[in-house]
């Protein structure tokens, strides 16, 4: 016995707005989103169901540095060969091929070679626009004892995000002594792995 899926694209869909039969899956073949009928509810009211999980992980293994008080892209030149329907561009554009609700979340080494403690913030732009209420203010450990202070910033957003929409993770920083730290791989004074930078890792949380 075999099973057959309605299928047509997101427009064709939303122009027909059918009403699926109670249990009735239907496909949206690009993106591959699923609705179940109920028998009741036209096509465009219905929820989706579950949702395709496409993800993402982008790191960055070299330290960044800016001109104080200068919004500044970070960059992000590393990605995992299996990310799935998000990649990015010129190392710095983090494209979504599918619309969805993905969470983000960024942590970032911050370091501080001064002896004054000083600020850094960061923030997301969507389309080349800043994200609203997306901004995070870190105050940054001076350096002590002859050892720079370091802070790790973390931070997690959820966006409803359409098709081809990209994000651009930003920072500026109130004194260029105050920059992002990336460090290789140590043997002494304890064996540790590399310490990116910047890590970057997005999930699709729900279909939209």
């Amino acid at each position: 016995m075999s099973s057959h899926f309605k299928t047509n694209t997101r427009n064709q869909w939303s122009s027909l707005n059918p009403i699926l039969m109670a249990g009735e899956p239907a496909v949206e073949d690009h993106a591959r989103n699923v609705k179940v009928g109920d028998g009741l509810t036209n096509w465009n009211k219905l929820p989706y169901f579950g949702c395709p999980g496409y993800w993402a992980s982008f790191w960055d293994l070299t330290s960044q540095t800016a001109v104080a008080n200068t919004p500044t892209t970070i960059l992000l030149r590393n990605a995992d060969l299996d990310n799935s329907g998000i990649s990015i561009a010129s190392n710095t554009t983090i494209t979504f091929a599918y619309a969805g609700v993905y969470s983000i979340t960024f942590s970032i080494q911050f370091t501080n070679s001064d002896t004054s403690i000083h600020d850094i913030n960061a923030w997301l732009r969507r389309n080349g626009t800043n994200v609203v209420a997306s901004d995070s203010r870190f105050s940054i450990t001076s350096s002590h004892g002859g050892v720079d202070g370091n802070v790790i910033g973390t931070v997690n957003f959820v966006l409803k995000l359409a098709a081809a929409d990209y994000l651009e993770l930003i920072w500026a920083t109130s004194n260029a002594a105050t920059y992002i730290h990336a460090e290789v791989a140590q043997t002494s004074p304890f064996v540790h792995p590399s310490i990116p930078g910047v890590i970057c890792t997005i999930v699709q949380v729900a279909s939209a």
